[in-house]
């Protein structure tokens, strides 16, 4: 069953000002054979080629494009459309090139409102997947200009993309599981009362003794369990954003509230980051998946697709489609 993903979550993402849809990688934007590859598509345009870039996020893909426009006098013409509220302009400040490129945000894969013959290339990152695959094949066979061609990296079950993914949502129920978040809480909230009041009362305090122990029982359970993975990365974020919180050096820097707020906003990311894995895994394709969009392609008379295994760091990434429409 589908765990997708609307619009305003994933404008949630993109308003924290992701370029990709990477957690903590990617930050200067895709690299290496991926960007490789892109390259070698680009270098196949002519001058003052149009470029649409499908699900284009925070235009991490367009980048690239207008970035290879700019070193080889292309001169491009890049959109970049996504059906959720991006926000490509607040990064300009690391990458000035986003202003050249034109973004169209609440606008579907399905149905772009963009004219007919319009596109040189039609291209997409980790965007395709997230659509209607009929609906949209049938749209780039309408953009796309005579001899056009579309090219898309797409999430694959068996990558090691989607491995991360898996291990990510495993992470994520153990840090729930510990009831570590919720300690917490507990704890504060006698802090709280102390602040308030002066005093607690010997239960209070009682509670405040056993509650102090769990949390930190809970806490090195937590850290041995981060000594049998290969990248604990969520379970360290989420242990150490916990105990800052409670170190006796921040004592008196950090009141109650603030230590509640923070809490609450470690939950409610673990909740997000649950969300998006859920959504990756639900969008990879599978061979069968594949298949269909080879079929769908060809029935919009595209030219057999070639879907190859596309690697990073010497392991499958995801899967690389292209193809071109007959002159």
């Amino acid at each position: 069953m589908a765990e997708r993903l609307d619009a305003q979550q994933w404008g949630d993402w993109w308003t924290k000002h992701n370029l990709t849809s990477f957690h903590g990688h990617f930050q200067n934007n895709y690299d290496g054979p991926l960007r490789q590859f892109w390259e070698s598509r680009f270098a196949t345009l002519p001058e003052g080629a149009a470029i649409l870039d499908l699900a284009t996020g925070n235009g991490a893909l367009a980048l690239l494009a207008e970035e290879y426009s700019q070193e080889h006098q292309k001169h491009f013409r890049v959109t970049g459309i996504d059906y959720a509220g991006i926000q490509p302009h607040a990064l300009q400040g690391r990458h000035p090139l986003l202003g050249r490129i034109r973004f169209l945000g609440e606008t579907t894969m399905e149905a772009t409102g963009l004219e007919d013959a319009s596109q040189d290339m039609i291209m997409s990152q980790f965007g395709f997947e997230y659509g209607n695959m009929p609906a949209t094949t049938r749209e780039i066979r309408r953009l796309l200009k005579p001899g056009g061609c579309f090219h898309a990296m797409i999430h694959h079950q068996n990558s090691a993309v989607l491995a991360q993914a898996r291990e990510a949502l495993a992470q994520i129920k153990r840090c729930e599981k510990s009831a570590v978040a919720e300690t917490a809480s507990a704890l504060v909230a006698l802090q709280a009362r102390l602040a308030k009041e002066g005093k607690l009362s010997e239960n209070d305090q009682q509670a405040a003794r056993q509650l102090h122990q769990s949390l930190g029982e809970s806490l090195e359970k937590l850290n041995r369990y981060t000594r049998q993975l290969k990248d604990p990365s969520h379970v360290r974020m989420f242990t150490q954003s916990i105990m800052v919180l409670f170190d006796r050096r921040n004592a008196g820097r950090i009141t109650p509230s603030q230590r509640l707020q923070a809490i609450q906003r470690l939950m409610a990311e673990n909740e997000n980051y649950r969300q998006r894995m859920k959504d990756l895994r639900s969008a990879a394709y599978g061979e069968g998946d594949f298949l269909a969009l080879k079929k769908s392609l060809q029935q919009q008379g595209f030219s057999s697709p070639s879907i190859a295994s596309q690697e990073y760091a010497g392991r499958h990434f995801c899967h690389a489609v292209s193809t071109c429409l007959g002159q």
